[in-house]
């Protein structure tokens, strides 16, 4: 008897008891899929947090005006925004495997040239080629992912993507703290130790059999289908498709208001947690917080707490009211920041602390939402063009946070940061989409 590539959906006896690559258990194949996605995304944090510890002992040794330490910050942000506007078709038209492969040769490569480098332009140029690597890895990892796992543990796994790339944010902030004064270019080039772990696991993990589906290659998909999932194994139904999605699909009167969202959306949630954590130790500074170890540790766990405590919040929470309430929360703790400068310490305090959980947790959105609005033929196409958008505001925000700071203080530089949030805010209530019992297709 024949296989019916693209689920059964007669009333045989086979039919009855094949199951969908969607609803099957849980399984190596599963794990290897995860791993290599959330190693590749603990590392783009390590790589973007890393320098946040080693900016103030680079500016020591090198002098950076306040320009320089802003074009530092924000070069890999500005390589994401290439990475994932002009890259991240590839994985759409070639297929997840090779880019996934290949992106992480790129990471070692260019991390331990960081060892060498020599003034603010070379290390720029590092950084934002890192950036671009990044960027790639950004539109394919969460796409990949969620074409691999049960659609069961989909969005719960997804959010986890976030944690873990705070888990490398704030690893690489304490390794900087610990060790850039006596070595930052040797800090920064620590990256290429995780890039070799995960680079190494990614060489037995396949092409993701839908999209070899949406490519009409579906006996190369069965095929993979066969070898890592029970018997009876069928690929899940998709959109019928024998192309990979044009970029201008994404414009199109389908998909232009999830396009234009996914960029806003992602842009106003990480521009000021970019540019407060690039800079970090001179925004708490500036504000009065009292300096040491005790202070970054909390500053730290909090990101972490949050990042962790959303991933049920994502879980149980439909996206769009998330969206526009997180934003809602950030906005009002930034307006406190940026209004009421003579407020108690303690105001202060805790107003930086609920933006930091609050951010930190709502981030987990960013590999969830994107890829759902867009079907499975367009789905790292519109996502690398989310993350692009995204650093766009990412790097706007950390260029200019040093510049803002130098010249019209930290409440009104956080003030002007309150900007994202409006922005995300209105744009939420006005586009969102509701993609919580979405089928990815």
């Amino acid at each position: 008897m024949s296989k019916r590539p693209l689920g059964i959906s007669d009333s045989s006896p086979t039919a009855a008891e094949a199951t969908s690559m969607d609803n099957a258990k849980w399984n190596r194949l599963h794990t290897l899929a995860a791993f290599c996605t959330l190693g590749g995304t603990a590392l783009d944090g390590y790589i973007l947090g890393v320098v946040g510890g080693s900016i103030t002992a680079a500016t020591d040794e090198m002098r950076f005006s306040p320009v320089s330490q802003g074009l530092v910050g924000a070069s890999a942000l500005i390589g994401i925004f290439i990475g994932g506007l002009f890259l991240g078709q590839a994985a759409d038209r070639w297929g997840r495997r090779v880019v996934f492969r290949w992106n992480l040769v790129a990471f070692i490569v260019l991390s331990l040239l960081q060892l060498v480098a020599v003034s603010t332009w070379d290390l720029t140029l590092y950084r934002i080629l890192i950036g671009v690597a990044i960027g790639v890895e950004y539109a394919v990892g969460a796409a990949l992912l969620s074409e691999f796992v049960p659609a069961r543990t989909r969005a719960a796994l997804l959010s986890t993507l976030q944690t873990t790339w705070f888990v490398g944010f704030v690893g690489a902030n304490f390794v900087g703290l610990a060790w850039a004064e006596d070595n930052w270019r040797l800090v920064l080039a620590s990256s290429a130790i995780p890039a070799i772990l995960v680079a190494v696991a990614r060489i037995w993990l396949p092409e993701s059999p839908r999209w070899l589906q949406s490519q009409g290659r579906v006996a190369e998909a069965q095929t993979i289908v066969d070898k890592h999932f029970p018997p009876g194994t069928t690929l899940p139904e998709i959109e019928p498709a024998v192309t990979s999605g044009k970029f201008s699909e994404l414009f199109s009167k389908e998909h232009w208001r999830n396009t234009t969202y996914g960029g806003l959306f992602w842009a106003c949630q990480v521009g000021p947690l970019f540019a407060i954590f690039t800079f970090i130790t001179p925004v708490l500074d500036n504000l009065g917080l009292p300096s040491g170890f005790e202070r970054d540790f909390i500053m730290n766990m909090l990101q972490l707490a949050g990042a962790a405590i959303f991933i049920w919040v994502v879980a149980v929470t439909k996206r769009r009211s998330l969206a526009v309430w997180t934003f809602g929360v950030t906005l009002a703790a930034l307006l406190v920041l940026g209004i009421f400068p003579a407020a108690p310490l303690a105001v202060l305090a805790i107003a930086t602390g609920v933006y930091l959980f609050v951010a930190s947790g709502a981030s987990n959105l960013q590999f969830v939402y994107p890829s759902e609005m867009f079907p499975t033929r367009l789905r790292t196409t519109g996502v690398g063009f989310s993350a692009s958008m995204s650093r766009v505001g990412a790097a706007i925000a950390t260029y200019l946070l040093p510049v803002l700071i130098a010249g019209i203080g930290i409440n009104l530089a956080l003030l002007s940061l309150a900007l994202f949030p409006l922005i995300g805010f209105l744009a939420s209530l006005a586009w969102a989409p509701e993609t919580s019992k979405a089928v990815i297709k």
